[in-house]
């Protein structure tokens, strides 16, 4: 019920909320926007309706057409014929008013009363940003801290600490909604109810106990609290209900006790923040304390001071020029800005070392540039007077001179003192700063990846007081992930967290992420992550993509990391990543380099190993044609003839490349000759070959292999074939028959046995044999040349002498592939019976 109830209110808050805000900031926009497109005079008064006359607060001199003109301080009697009042200027002067009209107006210099003309004219630009910044400024805070309100209350609508976050942003965003209106509400485009004003102060009183109850549960609920919340809720609430129903009878005094009680209890909130900063054991918790004390703390401090301010010296702040005035208070808006900002990634629990470097960098570059610009514009003034009293200069282009000449000066000069703040305050960051860049400039002349990594843990290491740094690299061209370059790592490239990395390279935090639930880990990652003691993840991204992460563990000291040294690290992944990419490259060429040289050994094996010369054979007319591709060591053929007056032809094509596949090729020639030297039957030697492949090469390395041995004199031919090709055997009458007769391609059984071919032979008989670099070349539409085509090439040529058969083929080949550039090794083989 209890649960029911809370949900019930927060709904009817925030349905109030931010409908009040929208239509009282739309209606400040149309003020904006009326105020910037009306034409009126921009002297601007003080009202004083019971004299009927106004003071000049600041003088336009551009509202007048002629003398006399009026000083700051006269009386402004009368516009237009009408007495000098709000009602009458606003009568006078509205958003129809055209531009250029012309009013006569009396006013009053001590004694003496003058009449002059006014034209009316636009806006000025100086006031009209001002009045559009504010307006911004205060829609991004108001909305801001509506945003974080909703989330809040979305992601945990039963947390304590969280309703209490969304209920004082509700309260701020309508305080800061109501508080501040630089433009008169007869601008308006729209009124607004006043019930609704009364419920939103009513509900703005709360900010300052909302606030330190707030502190009282965050970012863990308080142990002393938790024992007794009654009494510290009534403690907190209960001076407010007593003191609003006073004020809104607008007693001076019950309005400043208001004021006080709400600044005891900011204090005391901040107070208590700090308390809990100190206390806090999990650096977690720490960091989101810290957070608020930096981004929060000194935006609602600023605030309260700001108010009291003008509670007490009005008349002071009065006095400064409008655009002057609104350019403080949106110095104002501009630091209030962090309040929502770091409320949200606090309660977000992500990202908090990066915003709260990013709070500190602004502050440091506000707090020097705001510095130079006092000592700047005190310059000008001191040189300006001294030009215009001692030597009588009255030309403003020495002033312009110097201003360019310290402009300059300045620019170069604020660089260099926050660089010597960051090293007075920051020395292990500035330390950290110079062993990376000479880490990274050594590693520019490296060629060793190993090395490279080996030494960028060690150099990390210490300069981060880390126990160890882990490079997880993703292994070129495959889906794994690997640590320190050997050990597999339980990530791949379609993963949640791989896809994180990727889409965003700046650190991440291991508790933060897991806190945060932004990203989902598995549990064998997150495992490993924490028996890795991870605290900080860095990216390495480039262009190309990523290549790894680095995982930090935490520090041999047992501290936290801290945003200055996170901030480093983001600029030190990218450079990192850059030297690993080029490290990655310069292996792959080094490896390339390295094939290239192996595949030119290769191919100089292969070419020795083939037949220099055709040997003349008697009653048999022999040609070959082998052509290589850029690449492959694979194509084998051999022509043995015997003493008997027979020859044995061969032909094969050995699977892999590079000098392995050359080397066994040539074990292979030797083999073969080996076993025709000693009179073994083709099968005798097919089986012996193939036992030779298969014991002394990797299971994944095969050959096709066809053999042939012709007797011309017999006019007979016995042949093996080993998974090639089936060679053509072409009749002189034109028969074509494929010879297929043998067993396995060799090396992938062990004790295969294969079966002899016999065929007899007439003379003009012709063999054509091939390898598959020849069938299988293909045209641009991915289909193969075919053994069809080799054969009618082959029956249409057959009288024709071989060697310009073969070339033929090639021709023919070239002609369908559309090039005469291989992605295999191209031979053929042929024999023809002659008398």
């Amino acid at each position: 019920m209890k649960r029911k109830l809370s949900t019930i209110f927060m709904i009817l808050a925030t349905v109030f909320v931010v409908g009040f805000c929208s239509l009282y900031m739309t209606r400040e926009f149309t003020k904006a926007d009326n105020f910037s497109r009306m034409s009126d005079m921009w002297s601007l008064f003080v009202f004083n309706d019971s004299t009927k006359r106004a003071l000049f607060h600041e003088v336009n001199m551009d509202d007048f057409v002629d003398a006399p003109y009026p000083v700051r301080g006269d009386s402004l009697i009368s516009v237009g014929g009408l007495p000098a009042t709000k009602e009458n200027y606003f009568s006078l002067f509205g958003t129809d008013t055209p531009r250029g009209q012309e009013f006569d107006i009396e006013f009053s210099h001590g004694d003496s009363v003058y009449t002059t003309v006014i034209a009316t004219h636009t806006i000025p630009k100086a006031l009209q940003v001002q009045v559009w910044l504010m307006i911004i400024l205060r829609t991004l805070i108001v909305f801001g801290l509506i945003s974080v309100a909703l989330w809040g209350f979305i992601k945990q609508p039963y947390s304590s600490a969280v309703l209490t976050l969304s209920l004082f942003c509700f309260a701020m965003a309508l305080q800061f909604t109501v508080a501040v209106s630089s433009i008169a509400d007869v601008y308006a485009g729209f009124n607004l109810p006043m019930i609704s004003l009364t419920l939103v102060y009513i509900f703005s009183a709360f900010t300052a106990p909302l606030f330190l109850k707030l502190q009282l549960l965050f970012p863990v609920r308080n142990s002393v609290y938790n024992k007794h919340r009654i009494i510290y809720n009534l403690l907190i609430f209960l001076p407010i209900v007593i003191i609003t129903p006073m004020v809104m009878f607008m007693h001076m005094e019950q309005f400043i006790w208001g004021n006080v009680v709400s600044t005891v209890m900011l204090l005391l909130g901040y107070v208590l923040l700090g308390r809990n900063y100190k206390k806090a054991t999990v650096f977690l918790e720490k960091r989101q304390t810290r957070l608020v004390l930096l981004g929060a703390g000194p935006g609602l401090i600023i605030y309260v001071l700001f108010g009291w301010f003008i509670q007490f010296s009005r008349e002071v702040f009065t006095e400064l020029p409008v655009v002057t005035r609104m350019l403080v208070g949106n110095i104002l808006f501009l630091i209030i800005l962090t309040i929502p900002v770091s409320l949200g990634y606090a309660f977000g629990k992500y990202r908090l070392l990066q915003v709260e470097g990013r709070l500190k960098r602004g502050t440091r570059f506000f707090a020097v540039n705001f510095f130079l610009l006092a000592v700047f514009a005190g310059v000008l003034w001191g040189v300006g007077e001294l030009l215009l009293e001692k030597i009588g200069i009255n030309s403003q282009t020495p002033i312009l001179i110097l201003g360019i000449v310290l402009a300059f000066f300045f620019m170069s000069l604020q660089r260099q003192i926050r660089h010597k703040i960051e090293e007075y305050f920051y020395p292990e960051r500035a330390k950290l700063r110079v062993l990376m860049k000479d880490f990274l400039a050594s590693s520019m002349a490296r060629t060793e990846s190993a090395k490279f990594w080996e030494e960028l843990e060690e150099k990390l290491a210490d300069g981060l007081s880390a126990e160890k740094i882990y490079p997880v690299l993703r292994v070129t061209g495959k889906e794994f992930f690997t640590v320190d370059l050997d050990e597999p790592a339980p990530f791949t490239p379609g993963d949640a967290f791989i896809r994180r990395l990727e889409s965003k390279d700046n650190p991440l935090l291991f508790d933060e992420m897991i806190a945060s639930g932004k990203i989902t880990l598995s549990s064998e990652q997150r495992e490993w992550f924490i028996k890795r003691k991870s605290a900080i993840l860095l990216p390495l991204v480039t262009t190309s993509g990523l290549l790894g992460f680095l995982v930090i563990s935490s520090k041999t000291n047992g501290e936290d990391f801290t945003s200055e040294e996170l901030e480093l690290l983001e600029s030190f992944s990218t450079q990192t990543a850059l030297v690993a990419e080029n490290l990655e490259l310069l292996g792959e060429r080094l490896e390339k380099e390295k094939l290239e040289e192996q595949l030119k050994v290769a191919r100089n094996i292969q070419q020795g190993i083939l037949p220099g010369n055709i040997p003349s054979v008697p009653g048999i007319e022999i040609s070959a044609l082998i052509r290589f591709c850029l690449d492959v060591a694979g194509d084998y053929y051999d022509i043995i003839p015997l003493e008997d007056g027979r020859v044995v032809l061969s032909i094969g094509d050995v699977s892999g490349k590079g000098v392995g596949a050359a080397l066994l090729m040539a074990n292979l020639q030797a083999s073969l000759r080996t076993a025709q030297a000693m009179g073994a039957s083709l099968s005798e030697s097919a089986a012996k070959i193939n036992k030779l492949v298969y014991e002394n090469t990797p299971s994944d390395m095969f050959i096709t292999f066809f053999m042939i041995c012709i007797d011309p004199e017999k006019k007979r031919l016995r042949y093996v074939n080993a998974g090639h090709n089936p060679p053509f055997l072409v009749e002189s009458d034109g028969h074509e028959r494929m010879l297929t007769k043998g067993g396995l391609l060799f090396g992938v059984v062990e004790n295969a046995q294969y079966e002899e071919g016999e065929v007899s032979l007439r003379n003009g008989d012709m063999i054509l044999m091939y390898t598959d670099g020849v069938s299988e070349a293909m045209d641009s539409n991915d289909e193969e040349f075919g053994e069809k085509q080799i054969a009618h090439i082959v029956a249409r040529n057959r009288e024709l002498p071989l060697d310009e058969l073969l070339s033929l083929i090639e021709k023919e080949v070239s002609i369908y592939h559309g090039s005469s550039s291989y992605s295999d090794d191209f031979t053929l083989l042929a024999a023809r019976i002659r008398n």
